[in-house]
């Protein structure tokens, strides 16, 4: 009698949520119109998701309707904090997923009404997403969330015609290259810091990547939990790490004062002119000029290796970053479009249609058309390796203690001479920034 009593109002629940639909579309359509609050606003990115929303309807009938915004963060708070929340949202890091879920705000994938589909959606991201299950938790012991594309900030790129046959694959040996181009006349970094309101960001994933395999991901997570001071011996390593291979004469392309004005998205054109303006770059990708006479071939006009280690490791580590779709008001139609993203099938849209920029999470899919031994194919094999992934920590950050990160980069880069100063001011930003230290997991082991 229980069993069949909830299952009349299941019924009874789907039948109003459809008729309500309905009504708010004039009696048009008997399926819900979803909303989603998303980032991508180029071009590009917005044709990629919309073909991977077109493949969602034409499996089940379902709208899906995004509004792209720059300020979601704001955007999204202000909807939440008027009771006006969008179905479903994409979330840049797990310190805002985990803050939503602490509040009550978000739907736990494994609470679904439909419980046969909760389940079944949580099964499938503990067997083919691996560590990323575990930064869907952000901290909180329970799935928020499905990572519709990722990519891996752990890496350096070169030109293999210049640089020659081996690359860099230790700290120790990168520095040796970096020196050695110089002493051949050449600048041996692309650096570029601006992308306003959040300049500075390419200098932070620098001292994040250089904590992380100097000191390892325990180290790194109660940095970004708070517990570690930027003060510490261990941050302090990673700074002056960083300045040793960026802030000597000759380093940067175009010097600090360059790199401050240049835009992120410029910073690697130097990498592909002839003859070269800088010979390495750090970050997830490079974007070669489009302007550019021809386009470069990625693994024949550039190429990657990954971050290197400092010391010898049996499982490495990679700083990683990715777009968390998250639920904030549940329905059986947005219950399917998480257990539909998280498909191989819906995986594996993105990255066919831009596999160079984009990639999937997801073992099953992170492949893709890409051919064996291809740039592509590699990064996506180091997202789904026996590695541990740890998520980029100042987007892990709190928003406070974040911007304090990226406007001290460029003051560090403008005047190294000043980083006991820097980090003095960063312990104070911290003392109040972290109310209340909670544990992030920001690291995820494979």
């Amino acid at each position: 009698m229980r069993q069949r009593r909830r299952a009349a109002l299941r019924l009874l629940l789907v039948l109003t949520l459809l008729a309500a639909s309905a009504s708010c579309l004039g009696g048009s359509s008997d399926r819900r119109v979803l909303s989603i609050l998303t980032p991508w606003t180029a071009d590009a990115e917005k044709d990629a998701f919309q073909a991977v929303l077109a493949a969602f309807k034409a499996e089940t009938g379902i709208t899906v309707r995004p509004s792209p915004t720059r300020a979601l963060d704001r955007v999204l708070r202000t909807r939440v904090q008027k009771g006006e929340a969008p179905d479903l949202a994409v979330l840049a890091n797990p310190g805002a997923l985990r803050g939503y879920a602490q509040q009550g705000d978000l739907v736990r994938l494994d609470r679904f009404q439909d419980r046969n589909l909760g389940s079944g959606l949580v099964d499938l991201l503990k067997s083919d997403f691996g560590p990323w299950y575990r930064l869907g938790e952000a901290g909180t012991g329970a799935p928020y969330a499905v990572v519709l594309k990722a990519s891996v900030k752990s890496l350096i790129w070169y030109v293999p015609q210049q640089l020659g046959a081996r690359p860099p694959d230790s700290w120790a040996d990168l520095v040796g290259v970096g020196r050695s181009i110089a002493q051949r006349g050449g600048t041996p970094w692309c650096l570029a810091m601006a992308d306003p309101p959040n300049s500075g960001w390419p200098g932070t994933d620098w001292i994040e990547d250089i904590l992380l395999h100097q000191s390892g991901a325990d180290t790194y997570t109660a940095w970004v939990d708070g517990t570690l001071k930027w003060s510490s011996p261990q941050v302090g390593a990673a700074w002056q790490a960083w300045g040793e291979t960026v802030t000597a004469q000759g380093a940067i392309h175009g010097g600090p004062l360059t790199a401050l004005l240049t835009s992120y998205g410029e910073g690697a054109y130097p990498l592909f002119t002839a003859p070269p303006g800088c010979y390495l770059d750090h970050g997830a990708l490079v974007a070669p000029d489009p302007a550019a006479p021809t386009r470069p071939v990625p693994g024949k006009d550039y190429d990657f290796v990954p971050f290197p280690e400092f010391q010898p490791t049996r499982t490495p580590a990679y700083e990683v970053s990715g777009d968390l779709v998250a639920m904030f008001r549940d329905s059986p139609e947005a219950e399917k479009f998480m257990a539909f993203l998280a498909s191989p099938q819906a995986q594996r849209i993105w990255p066919d249609r831009q596999p160079e920029s984009a990639f999937s999470a997801n073992r099953s899919a992170a492949m893709g058309k890409a051919p064996a031994g291809s740039v592509a194919r590699r990064i996506g094999e180091l997202l789904t390796s026996s590695a541990t992934l740890c998520f980029d920590a100042s987007d892990s950050m709190p928003s406070a203690m974040a911007a304090a990160f990226n406007h001290a980069v460029l003051d560090y880069l403008n005047d190294p001479a000043q980083l006991p100063a820097i980090l003095a001011a960063l312990d104070k930003v911290q003392a109040d920034a972290y109310e209340q230290p909670t544990p992030s997991s920001v690291c995820a082991p494979s």
